[in-house]
């Protein structure tokens, strides 16, 4: 495995832009925690992607990519590898055609928020359940994210990805396999960018409905400590909310963590806490659903890196 002595003298070889060495990961999660990870790239175009990931892949070098790391949680070992950070990819466009209709453009770094604001701008209808959503478009579609009974597959026209041998491809929807939470992009795939397919609307409607939405997550979600978002699926015909309140776990403490008191699907960052005190609650919520309840509860957020 290489170390981030290697990974330095390959990132200065191609020419890679901004990277961080050694950097600690709490620094960069919207948790605030996670340990060093042997380099960070700042992505800042499409290809600078290619060079980087197709040297990556040469070397045998693991990398990670993410948009802005809201639904990321870093081991506190750190992580060995490099983690491409997708800020300079994020440019978003709209396109009006008589004959297919209308498309919202957004490349995969581009902040679900900047792309909500197009929508009322162009007075387009279809995107509003991404109101309040902290996460980039890329990370939104790759785990098909979806609330108030919408989901991106809903709305995606196509996909653009890197491949992993570093090639482009478009993909249409028809080619993605989509289901709760879960994408069938080929492994390795990093997202560039999707199409969203959209319908004119009303703009006073559109904003009112967007207002609703960011109103109904101030007032539900614990906007006031660091998060990753929820962190368990839901399952079928039960919230994952319910199922940890129901279990009398709200409020629970490791650490610095804790299952928050507004929203038992949400574990926060009190102020000190470390990878390992989230991943303890996490642990401890899944063992007593199986054994009280029966049910697994799969993680919704990604866990990477060493122990």
């Amino acid at each position: 495995m290489a170390g981030k002595n290697e990974i330095q003298e390959i990132m200065g070889a191609i020419d890679a832009g901004k990277v961080l060495y050694d950097e600690p990961m709490s620094r960069h999660t919207s948790l605030a925690v996670g340990g060093r990870a042997d380099a960070l790239v700042f992505i800042e175009n499409d290809d600078q992607l290619e060079r980087v990931v197709r040297k990556l892949t040469e070397k045998k070098i693991n990398y990670f990519a993410a948009g802005n790391l809201t639904n990321v949680i870093v081991k506190d070992g750190g992580y060995r590898g490099a983690i491409l950070l997708m800020t300079g990819i994020r440019e978003v466009s709209c396109e009006h055609t008589k004959e297919s209709g209308d498309f919202i453009s957004a490349q995969a770094g581009a902040g679900l928020a900047k792309v909500v604001s197009l929508t009322v701008a162009e007075e387009l209808t279809g995107l509003e359940f991404c109101s309040g959503i902290p996460g980039s478009v890329g990370g939104a579609v790759w785990m098909n994210a979806g609330a108030y009974g919408r989901e991106m597959k809903d709305v995606i026209e196509s996909v653009t990805i890197l491949d992993a041998d570093g090639v482009r491809k478009k993909m249409t929807r028809e080619e993605i396999s989509f289901s709760y939470r879960k994408t069938s992009f080929p492994s390795g795939a990093i997202i560039l960018g999707a199409q969203f397919r959209l319908e004119k609307g009303d703009g006073s409607r559109i904003k009112e409905k967007i207002n609703e939405i960011i109103k109904w997550r101030q007032d539900k979600h614990p906007l006031d400590y660091p998060s990753a978002g929820s962190i368990f699926k839901n399952l079928s015909g039960q919230a994952a909310g319910k199922l940890i309140e129901d279990m009398g776990l709200k409020g629970m403490i490791a650490g610095g963590a804790q299952v928050s008191v507004k929203h038992a699907n949400f574990i926060v960052n009190t102020g000190k806490a470390t990878a390992s005190d989230i991943l303890t609650l996490i642990e401890l919520i899944q063992s007593k659903a199986q054994k009280e309840k029966g049910v697994n509860l799969e993680t919704e957020v990604v866990i990477i890196g060493e122990g």
